[in-house]
């Protein structure tokens, strides 16, 4: 597989809102021409129109892919701390064309799988966390991976749908999650495993008792100490890969603190289509939650708000917002991953 340093001229795809600090970019070929193949975890360094060079890495895995993903985090983008921010949140537009080089980098997946493989990621660090899973589940799907991820909470954990999805396509991985400021809805065991921040010297016994590769990737901080922490370990780490992806960012304004909820009862709802119905409460988290729960198949993507694929119709009674969302919806309808009951409610799901 080549690793090509030419430049070349992508066109915009497609950008969507992730969550509120978090945006994914679809870049195709201005020319429509094949897009060069390449391994999970690299990345692309693009010219960012006014800023200049910037890396991304490819959030998305395919052996012969027609689209790159670039995923991108941000804070608040009206604060104008960094201007490649500026351009992604405010000026990157379906259209644009962009010049960029790669793929390239070295932090992938070795061609020979011969030891268990841990990933240890933060933050933005989950974009180089999928595709590794991804292409992992293409190559070797049954072999012993361990991936440990934290983030602050389900409003900041972009690609949490896509890595839940890869759980059934990987049965011989183990998955934790740490939520360092969990929401209220956010319930241990359910959208996260452990509460504070990731600390590989507090979760040893999560690693392989063998030999294993390591990859690290996320904030620079982040990154440093688990380095150090990992070259601790002697030659159980036998081969250490690590991505720098930038400063640790706190969370968008409007996702700290939480809005204030009133008090919530236990309530009736019934699913109309599905024939389905039972008593919610607050142990059930959201609606979707609660649909899925009851064993209804509801379509969604991000759990978060901003995509709009589990918005359906409220037929009668009342809900109210968990988080603040940015997806349209059209008159009546609700997202349910962010909304919950508060009186008896029927939905046209």
């Amino acid at each position: 597989m080549g690793k090509p340093m030419r430049s070349r001229r992508y066109k915009i795809a497609r950008k969507i809102q992730e969550t509120a600090n978090t945006l994914s970019v679809f870049l195709v070929s201005e020319d429509a021409a094949a897009l060069e193949s390449f391994r999970a975890g690299q990345h692309l360094a693009v010219e960012v129109p006014g800023v200049g060079d910037r890396n991304y890495v490819l959030s998305a895995f395919s052996a012969q892919p027609r689209t790159y993903r670039l995923t991108i985090v941000h804070g608040d983008p009206s604060a104008g701390s960094d201007g490649a921010v500026a351009y992604w949140t405010k000026q990157a537009t379906k259209g644009d064309v962009l010049e960029a080089r790669g793929p390239e980098g070295g932090f992938h997946l070795p061609a020979e799988l011969t030891r268990p493989v841990v990933v240890l990621s933060k933050d933005i660090g989950e974009a180089a966390v999928t595709p590794i899973a991804e292409e992992l589940a293409v190559r070797a799907a049954h072999h012993h991976a361990v991936f440990l991820h934290g983030t602050f909470n389900s409003a900041t954990f972009a690609l949490k749908g896509k890595l839940a999805s890869l759980k059934a396509d990987l049965p011989q991985a183990s998955w934790k999650i740490w939520f360092s400021h969990p929401l209220r809805f956010d319930r241990p065991g359910r959208a996260y495993d452990l509460g504070g921040e990731l600390d590989l010297g507090e979760c040893l016994d999560f690693l392989p008792q063998e030999e294993f590769d390591a990859y690290v990737c996320g904030p620079d901080e982040f990154v440093a100490r688990t380095e150090a922490a990992l070259r601790g370990l002697g030659a159980r780490c036998r081969n250490l890969f690590t991505q720098s992806m930038g400063v640790t960012i706190a969370p968008p304004v409007d996702v700290e603190p939480e809005g204030q909820l009133p008090p919530l009862a236990p309530q009736a709802v019934t699913f109309a289509r599905s024939g389905k119905q039972g008593t919610w409460t607050v142990d059930n988290g959201t609606l979707l939650e609660f649909a899925e729960s009851l064993g209804i198949k509801v379509p969604f993507s991000c759990r978060t708000g901003m995509c709009g694929t589990c918005a359906h119709k409220i037929v009668a009674g009342d809900v109210v917002k968990v988080r603040q969302t940015t997806a349209r919806i059209g008159e009546h309808h609700q997202l349910l991953c962010s909304t919950v009951p508060v009186s008896a409610l029927t939905v046209e799901l």
